[in-house]
């Protein structure tokens, strides 16, 4: 049970970071502070080091062919991860990282600022994304949750998990209002509450069970650790009250653990 909770932890970051790569390839940005800036222009920026490098792509694998020198004005194009394409005056692109973009200034004389979505600014970011597993009473379980944030430490998600048990696999639909009352601490604990419903598919070897539905109601705690400026680690434990049609009630423990992006 562990080395498959494993693999799909490692499955998991290798999803997430696709999808990190597909949601900042065109991220906008804004420089300088207090200043508008219209999205049907470019944001210029001056070469104060000495002189930066251009690469052909956005990593340093890719070769250098371009050097501009001090004093240089540029016009930035789009961004992908810590990379900034950019054109010169007589219309040459590449790509430069955004180190040397920082060490730049902006049509006002100030150095450059970036705004991005991090842990300790969140009006920059509103959505998250997460694939978690770990164990609902005893089960292997895997989940995926999307999450918008309506205020400073208030949150709704909408969760799917598949649990995969001995005598049935049981899918569960969820919704949960998430309060982090430490939005801007790196290790952030939280508080969950949440209802959803159960669907029970019992075992071919169970003959005589049938499909059904039951209705839940779950409260939980948990903890992010931010990794970086869009990654966190994400852990929690919920406790299940499950509404049978039975004669008496179930309650259920699940754990989880898994990678998450925000945007």
């Amino acid at each position: 049970m562990f080395k498959k909770n494993v693999r799909l932890a490692f499955f998991a970051l290798f999803l997430m970071t696709i999808f990190n790569q597909w949601v900042i390839a065109d991220d906008l940005i804004k420089l300088g502070s207090g200043q508008d800036e219209k999205l049907d222009q470019l944001a210029r920026v001056k070469v104060v080091e000495a002189f930066i490098e251009w690469h052909t792509g956005p990593a340093e694998g890719y070769p250098v062919f371009h050097v501009s020198e001090q004093g240089e004005w540029l016009h930035i194009l789009i961004r992908k991860t810590s990379w900034m394409k950019v054109r010169d005056a007589k219309g040459l692109e590449g790509w430069v990282t955004v180190g040397d973009i920082l060490l730049m200034e902006d049509e006002t004389g100030e150095l450059v600022s970036l705004v991005e979505p991090e842990f300790d600014n969140y009006s920059t970011r509103r959505w998250e994304l997460g694939l978690m597993n770990g164990e609902f009473d005893g089960s292997a379980v895997n989940s995926a949750y999307v999450g918008y944030w309506m205020t400073e430490n208030l949150s709704v998600e909408l969760w799917g998990s598949q649990v995969l048990g001995n005598a049935s696999e049981i899918l569960i639909a969820n919704i949960d209002i998430l309060h982090q009352p430490f939005p801007s601490w790196r290790f952030s604990p939280f508080f969950t509450l949440g209802a959803g419903q159960l669907f029970v598919n019992p075992k071919a070897t169970l003959a005589a069970a049938k499909n059904r539905s039951e209705d839940t109601l779950h409260a939980g705690i948990g903890a992010r650790y931010y990794i970086s400026n869009r990654y966190f680690i994400r852990m929690e434990v919920k406790d299940y009250k499950v509404f049978t049609h039975r004669a008496t009630n179930q309650e259920a423990i699940e754990w989880k653990i898994g990678l998450s992006v925000f945007f």
